[in-house]
């Protein structure tokens, strides 16, 4: 028999990749065939996703998978498209899309969360949909596309999110993947479904909410024009991997039920929580902010969105309009060599999430708090990475205070566990035992859960099997010495994220 591939385009919030994934004898194989970058762009019409751009990089990539998987005699089955959460756009009744997905960081949004919270208290809104309120959420860009413009929501038969948008584009079929939807603060997550009660008690219609459909659910063929432009087959299936990344990253963690763990996926965005069978909608959980989003099986991830590398990864930018380039790996090795604990920023602070002169905002933060300003390369990146690690310390103890558990590990998933710099600080910041495993683990988890689609893994239990068949994780203790001085910062941090708070 012919050995098959899935196909995975894995797309974040800076970059994107097209990965082929065989499986062979219990363990998952994975190459890169393409990788690029893509940012939102400035229009009229406010911050927006260049969609034409990733998705003629996207036919870029399936094309390199058709033409690496024919010179292998492989025969690609399925593909399927993951990418961050809550934007989104329409189709009209004719399948004519109706506007650019926006941006999540688009400023207007902000004054939309203002308005909604004013109609509705943010408790009223978190126990209709169990979700952490941040001003970028479905809810709030919703509300302001219905008050700038009514008549789109009118014309619209059908909201799409991005990945969404994507499988339609591969395959002709529009419908809206249940993890993604559920990072809306639209749906309740306790049924899965749209809380039209909300929706409607804000005067928002629900006219283009189409029912979710579960992750590793197949919805049709590739159409005739991608087989055409890329040259894989026409019966490639597009199978709904679970289209938000985290959802991915979370569902291939390499952990067994004999450990009491947690996770943080690590990348643009950080996002540290447990995984939990049932939501958790405690008052402990909303005054603390936890979100619930939904996750494959019918599980549920009960975590905190944490800032993340965006912090560096703005400061990196800010350095290349000023003429320095430095790889990921360089600015790290700066801030291995830097003073420690000199500056730190509490990393959730809404000054620090807009685009742009990040340097500036650390800088005026330092002198703002009466801190040592961060001048060289090397500081600006370890107060970033610092406080990053002590915002895991923080988050990590109140998920643990607000369920009644503790956890022994902590796996790290995503690209931010390159890091190795970052990994060390978290585990002396934390106590816990870091265990590192896939750099690729929302493609993993993309990938077998279209396998699991396509009848090839039974469950998520046997999913997890594979990924500890196929991966070697990297194991990082805690050291006591290096742990006293965290708990001496933490005390600084901690009143430093209450003074912005």
């Amino acid at each position: 028999m012919t050995q098959q591939a899935h196909i995975a385009v894995d797309l974040g919030a800076e970059s994107g990749r097209v990965i082929i994934g065989t499986l062979e004898n219990g363990a998952l194989s994975m190459r890169e065939v393409h990788r690029f970058t893509h940012l939102p762009v400035p229009t009229p019409a406010g911050l927006c996703w260049d969609l034409t751009g990733l998705w003629r990089q996207i036919l870029d990539g399936l094309t390199l998978a058709a033409q690496d998987l024919e010179r292998e005699g492989v025969t690609p089955v399925s593909v399927g498209v993951d990418t961050w959460g809550v934007d989104y756009t329409f189709l009209s009744p004719q399948g004519i899309m109706l506007g650019l997905p926006r941006c999540y960081r688009d400023a207007v949004f902000p004054e939309a969360f203002d308005r909604v919270t004013k109609r509705m208290t943010p408790r009223a809104i978190y126990d209709a949909t169990g979700i952490q309120l941040m001003p970028f959420n479905t809810l709030y860009q919703y509300e302001s596309r219905h008050q700038q413009d009514p008549a789109i929501l009118d014309a619209a038969e059908t909201l799409l999110f991005v990945p969404d948008l994507l499988h339609w584009m591969l395959s002709g079929k529009a419908c809206v993947e249940r993890t993604l939807a559920s990072t809306s603060q639209m749906v309740d997550v306790r049924t899965g479904d749209w809380n039209r009660e909300l929706l409607e008690a804000l005067d928002l219609p629900c006219g283009p909410l189409k029912t979710p459909v579960d992750a590793g659910t197949p919805i049709g063929t590739l159409r005739d024009e991608v087989a055409l432009a890329t040259g894989l087959p026409a019966s490639v299936q597009v199978v709904l991997p679970p289209s938000h990344d985290t959802a991915s990253a979370i569902a291939a963690t390499p952990a067994d039920s004999t450990t009491r763990w947690c996770y943080l996926s690590s990348g643009t965005w950080s996002l540290l929580g447990a995984e939990l069978d049932e939501p958790c909608i405690t008052d402990a959980a909303a005054q603390a902010n936890f979100t619930n989003e939904l996750g494959v099986s019918g599980t549920v991830r009960f975590l905190k969105n944490i800032a993340g590398l965006w912090l560096v990864q703005e400061v990196r930018r800010d350095l290349e309009r000023q003429g320095k380039v430095f790889d990921y790996g360089e600015l790290t090795a700066q801030a291995a060599g830097s003073e420690p604990f000199r500056t730190l920023i509490p990393v959730n602070d809404p000054v620090f999430a807009q685009p742009g002169g990040a340097i500036e905002r650390l800088q005026a933060y330092a002198r703002q708090t009466g801190q040592p300003v961060p001048e060289s390369v090397g500081q600006l990146v370890r107060c970033c990475l610092e406080s990053l690690a002590l915002q895991y310390r923080q988050t990590l103890c109140t998920l643990e205070q607000v369920l009644g558990r503790t956890f022994d590990v902590l796996h790290i998933l995503g690209g931010g566990g390159k890091n190795g710099l970052l990994n060390r600080m978290t585990a002396h910041a934390t106590g816990k035992t870091i265990v590192v495993g896939l750099e690729e683990a929302t493609a993993m988890g993309n990938l077998l859960t279209q396998a699991m689609g396509m009848g090839e893994i039974a469950d998520l239990a046997a999913l997890r099997a594979v990924v500890r068949a196929s991966v070697e994780p990297v194991c990082i203790k805690p050291d006591s010495e290096p742990a006293v001085k965290w708990d001496e910062q933490a005390v600084r941090y901690d009143a430093l994220a209450a003074f912005g708070a």
